[in-house]
């Protein structure tokens, strides 16, 4: 390996230390040599020829799959505790929607009444003008 610059080793070093500290500023935090040279501005073959920080990187990576717990049984339970939250949420939104659709068909038994009482009101309007209409008979003695 030929290394890098001071300029670039340096450029390289602050944007581990940013990706270790969970600040980045133009990736999306993964501590990968991608990521980092990303987040550097730097080519990922120019990542590379920087030994220290590359190592330094693979050593927080290793440090941080052992202390995060990504071993098997760690990530099996992290998989049982994130089924069982989707299963109570699923369970939650299940009874909302039931809920709402229970609303919605009382509310629609409510504008079927009040259709039918707007009819008849109608109805009987109608009705009311005709009375008026009619010509009046003369007094039947």
């Amino acid at each position: 390996m030929t290394g890098v610059s001071a300029a670039t080793e340096h450029a390289l070093e602050t944007a581990l230390d940013r990706l270790l500290s969970g600040q980045p500023l133009r990736t999306d935090g993964a501590l990968t040599v991608a990521g980092l040279a990303r987040e550097a501005g730097v080519s990922r073959a120019t990542a590379n020829r920087a030994g220290r920080t590359i190592e330094r990187l693979r050593a927080a990576t290793t440090t941080s799959e052992t202390h995060s717990g990504t071993n098997p049984e760690a990530l099996r339970q992290r998989i049982r505790t994130l089924e069982n939250e989707l299963a109570a949420r699923t369970r939650r939104e299940s009874r909302e929607v039931g809920a709402l659709r229970q609303r919605a068909h009382i509310l629609a038994q409510y504008v079927q009444a009040l259709t039918l009482d707007n009819e008849a009101l109608r109805k009987t309007l109608a009705d009311h003008d005709l009375l008026h209409q009619l010509p009046h008979a003369a007094p039947v003695d």
